[in-house]
């Protein structure tokens, strides 16, 4: 129900931006490039934050810790309201396995990440509030890839017995698609290139990854598997460059605010 709600929220959203406001950035024909850092946010509302996994054998807290998405965009204008952004990022997730055994005296830690790489293809509306504020909303999907399966392990011991914590990511498909959401402001300057600040939300459509993660006592193993679904929500911080040239100059032309 959450999912179908933040979809919904998105698309009104997207849709709304497009016929709000008289006065928008002229984008046409001009080719934008920059970079972004995004950081990531677990959130519970977003299906992003922990969850409980209940076994035999053991208990699992899933916990998603804070990562990142980094890389760079292009954008392209097609429109006076209308662009397209495409690029390529490195995506960082990081997790955490709180283990909680019957023989364990307190929850025991295992961390790992997960590195990924994301081709997002989105497509971006504008509406000017001041001479160098505007709003924008966009959506879209994302190629996503994950060159590799992850294990990382972990042990100690309980008295005379050894207790081994292992986990196995699995990536579900080498290459896979997600939802992209997103919504921010952007102050623009005829020099000194564009700032952003907005937030952003990636849904995949499938679930990335399995990770079954197993405690060994003794010698006796038991295990729990869990299905990494690899949703996240950002912050993001973006830049780009001052493009030089009559195409920059035509970029920053604008209707009046009271038109």
């Amino acid at each position: 129900m959450k999912q179908n709600t933040i979809s919904a929220v998105a698309g009104l959203l997207l849709i709304g931006s497009i016929f709000f406001g008289q006065a928008v950035l002229a984008q046409e024909k001009v080719t934008a490039f920059g970079i972004q850092f995004k950081p990531m946010i677990p959130s519970k509302y977003f299906g992003t934050g922990s969850e409980r996994f209940d076994g035999d054998e053991f208990s699992v807290n899933f916990s998603p810790l804070p990562g990142y998405n980094f890389g760079m965009i292009i954008r392209q204008g097609l429109t006076k309201r209308l662009s397209m952004e495409t690029g390529i990022n490195m995506v960082q997730r990081r997790f955490r396995l709180g283990i909680d055994h019957t023989i364990l005296k307190e929850e025991k830690n295992l961390d790992f990440r997960l590195i990924g790489y994301e081709i997002p293809v989105q497509a971006l509306v504008y509406v000017r509030l001041d001479n160098k504020l505007w709003m924008n909303a966009s959506g879209g999907f994302s190629i996503d890839v994950y060159p590799s399966n992850v294990k990382s392990s972990t042990s100690t011991f309980v008295d005379s017995l050894s207790v081994n914590i292992e986990q196995f990511t699995l990536r579900r498909n080498w290459i896979q698609f997600a939802l992209l959401a997103n919504y921010g402001f952007e102050w623009r300057t005829e020099k000194s290139g564009y700032i952003y600040l907005g937030a952003s939300f990636h849904r995949p459509f499938t679930d990335i990854a399995y990770t079954n993660a197993v405690v060994t006592v003794d010698n006796n193993p038991s295990g729990l598997i869990y299905a990494l679904n690899g949703s996240y929500l950002t912050v993001d911080l973006r830049y780009f460059f001052h493009e030089d040239g009559k195409r920059a100059k035509k970029s920053m032309r604008s209707e009046p605010l009271n038109k």
